[in-house]
Formats: C-alpha cells, sequence, structure tokens
C-alpha cells in the first residue's frame, strides 16, 4: 500500500491517519539508506553451489563502486556499514524461506 492509497482508506473510513501505520515510500529514506540500497542491488549474490545456502552479497571492488557512484569519502563508512546491516537481514530472510522449501 502506498501513502496516497492509505490516506485514501483513512478518508474513505473517516479516521485520522495514524503516523506509525503510514507506509514508508523510497523517496522518505534517508539519502544514505537510497544510495546503500542502490549500490546493494549492484552487488553479486554468493550461493554456496553444494549446499543452496545464500551467503550474501560479493563485495570485492566496492571501492570502485564508491568512485564510479561519486560516494563522499566520508560518507563511505555509514553506507558500508548500512550495506552490512542490509546483507545480514537478507541471508537470514532467503536462508529461512529456503529451508522452508525443503520441509
Amino acid at each position: 500500500m502506498t501513502k496516497d492509497q492509505y490516506f485514501e482508506m483513512c478518508e474513505m473510513m473517516g479516521t485520522e491517519p495514524i503516523e506509525e501505520q503510514i507506509p514508508i515510500e523510497y523517496e522518505d529514506l534517508l539519502t544514505d539508506v537510497q544510495d546503500a540500497l542502490n549500490i546493494y542491488s549492484k552487488l553479486r549474490d554468493e550461493w554456496d553451489g553444494m549446499n543452496g545456502v545464500y551467503l550474501g552479497k560479493n563485495f570485492a571492488g566496492i571501492m570502485d563502486i564508491f568512485e564510479l557512484y561519486e560516494v563522499p569519502k566520508v560518507d563511505r563508512r555509514t553506507i558500508f556499514d548500512l550495506l552490512n546491516t542490509i546483507d545480514s537481514c537478507r541471508i537470514k530472510i532467503i536462508n529461512a524461506k529456503q529451508k522452508e522449501k525443503k520441509k
């Protein structure tokens, strides 16, 4: 559901929007988070071919990507930390789904 759909639904129901329930859209995210998500999508996935376990993104060449996207040096640590956080969450989610499929 988009923000517009949420506000439309509230209007139709005659209720006030609740801040915590308003959907977050990409444009609402901090610029560093948007940059991290954009860079993350460009990184190659790594899988364990024997077991089908998702290992995460391959961060080889990350400095070249930072240069290509002109990420300021002062922001690179933050972006890198965000990339690792995103990757950790995604690894857990994908591997949990893989386990469910095997059952």
